[in-house]
């Protein structure tokens, strides 16, 4: 499954969005996430001057993902990691829920990492708030591993 599919089923599929009305009337309403931040569509985090008030139809969602899992895939570059292509996907997964700022706070793994000590790396990714709050996601995540 590629990578945009997997993040539709993270930040709520159309189907799922319609149970609380985030999708009504063919288009993606704003909504307040986990952490009362407004977002739109799949995970789309609304930034100041942005107005989707008007909804967003699922062509537009599905660009506006596109367009900020190529943002992720840039900020993962950033970090000049060299690590398989497995572990770059759960990166730019990561990178996409938590942002680039929130991803480098998870020193240890980036560390391991680093050292090619790839079950460190899960296990400090399991050790972790973003677990204790995402556990289905990083379940996932981590189960669709190979270096582990």
């Amino acid at each position: 499954m590629e990578l945009k599919e997997r993040l539709k089923i993270y930040e709520g599929t159309k189907e799922y969005q319609a149970k609380f009305k985030y999708f009504r009337d063919g288009k993606f309403y704003p909504y307040a996430d986990s952490l009362g931040k407004m977002t739109v569509g799949y995970g789309h985090l609304i930034k100041q001057g942005e107005d989707y008030s008007k909804g967003l139809t699922e062509e537009e969602a599905d660009k506006l993902l596109s367009k900020d899992l190529a943002n992720a895939v840039l900020q993962v570059q950033s970090l000049g990691i060299d690590v398989p292509s497995d572990w770059n996907d759960f990166l730019i997964l990561m990178t996409f829920q938590l942002g680039i700022n929130g991803v480098k706070n998870f020193k240890k793994m980036i560390a391991a990492l680093n050292e090619k000590n790839y079950r460190e790396a899960v296990l400090q990714a399991q050790d972790s708030k973003w677990n204790a709050q995402t556990p289905f996601r990083v379940r996932d995540m981590v189960s669709h591993l190979i270096n582990k």
